[in-house]
């Protein structure tokens, strides 16, 4: 009897995996094929996954240059080569458990039928399946994560495993100021024209919850979190992407500057300005809680009016490059009360809507001010002391 070879793949980049890994060395029934059929059963069952499933799962997730190149080129010789792996890789998965334990007894000469088994399952997939999902979600890391941080050390993007499961619907009010957010992305990862946008508006209101929430909300969408000390990242990050057929928001949190700050600068050029071409496929999300994207000093305060229209000109030029400026402003008291009791409601919180209006509104009063934040972490107190059947203030 005689396994089907596993020679390096053209396509999918799993030459180095550990199922291959393990399979080759089945293959060659040397006295390390036993163990590794035993790993590769062992994950199996702890994985509750068939070979064919796993397999699949390797597949999707592993990094794709070619399938990606033919999405934009439709080069029939990639198809061609996508197709070739997948013939292999369904000559591998056809082999049962008892086939593997067969072929391994021949090899090394005993009986090893009382080996555990594994399910094979059924690969049927095809060259058109993968480069569907590709288009949709990436290939590699990408079609594995959806939110990513950037570790300037290495220049690299470090996945996030476990996103702000924060949804659109989760977030109360300023219906007017997500719309324009959401159907501006909407746009983008149609491939539509779209802006780069800043989200300015009093701490507390939603702002960066709004941004996080769009993850939850387009498939096709990537996020990648800079902090506002890496912008000079901007265009390493817009030479990665570009080639990747996703669609990635660059977001950067509590935006900014001291004066002769390089970021400014850099972001200026990242925005509009560079001799570079911004990639169609990346757009920057901002948020701030400041008027004045750049601190001003008392020596500002103090020195000549030109000095100081030359700082307003620098926080204009900066705000002007984002297409779309959104403002969020703190909820008046109605306004916070219905924010509260929409949370509660959502929740099931089933108690006097005049309890929580007093509640809320107490609990605002010591926080010293109202916004969305301060209503969810009331309907978070209030939530737990309920379950727990403790006094309600």
């Amino acid at each position: 009897m005689k396994l089907p070879s596993a020679e390096d793949f053209f396509v999918f980049d799993i030459n180095k995996s550990e199922f291959l890994e393990d399979y080759r060395r089945i293959t060659t029934g040397g006295k390390n094929a036993v163990n590794a059929y035993t790993r590769l059963c062992s994950h199996l069952l702890l994985k509750d996954k068939s070979f064919s499933d796993f397999v699949h799962d390797t597949l999707i997730y592993s990094e794709q240059p070619l399938t990606e190149k033919y999405l934009i080129t439709k080069n029939p010789s990639i198809l061609t080569a996508i197709s070739y792996d997948l013939e292999r890789i369904r000559e591998i998965c056809s082999l049962s458990a008892s086939d593997v334990k067969k072929y391994m007894s021949e090899a090394l000469g005993r009986d090893l039928s009382g080996l555990p088994e594994y399910e094979k399952g059924d690969f049927r997939y095809t060259a058109e399946y993968f480069i569907d999902r590709c288009k949709r979600n990436g290939s590699g890391v990408f079609a594995r994560y959806k939110a990513f941080v950037y570790n300037e050390a290495k220049k690299s993007l470090i996945p996030v495993e476990k996103p702000d499961p924060v949804k659109l619907s989760d977030l109360k009010r300023y219906e007017t100021q997500r719309k324009q957010i959401v159907d501006n992305t909407l746009c983008f990862v149609h491939g539509k024209p779209a802006c780069n946008t800043l989200l300015y508006g009093d701490r507390g209101t939603g702002k960066s919850s709004t941004v996080k929430a769009l993850l939850n909300e387009f498939p096709s969408l990537r996020m990648i979190r800079l902090d506002k000390t890496q912008i000079s990242a901007v265009f390493d990050l817009y030479e990665k992407l570009s080639s990747v057929p996703l669609y990635f928001i660059i977001f950067i949190d509590d935006l900014c500057f001291s004066e002769d700050d390089d970021g400014f600068f850099v972001l200026k050029q990242a925005l509009e300005g560079s001799l570079s071409a911004k990639p169609d496929n990346v757009l920057i999300y901002a948020t701030t809680n400041r008027r004045h994207i750049i601190k001003e000093t008392n020596a500002n305060r103090t020195e000549n009016y030109v000095h100081k229209s030359d700082a307003v000109d620098d926080n204009m030029s900066l705000s002007e490059r984002f297409g779309l400026f959104v403002t969020f402003s703190a909820p008046n008291k109605e306004q916070f009360t219905d924010i509260a009791k929409k949370i509660a409601a959502d929740r099931g919180i089933d108690i006097d809507d005049k309890i929580i209006e007093a509640g809320v509104e107490r609990f605002a009063l010591k926080r010293g001010g109202r916004s969305p934040r301060i209503a969810k972490q009331y309907v978070d107190i209030l939530e737990g002391r309920l379950s727990l059947g403790l006094e309600i203030y």
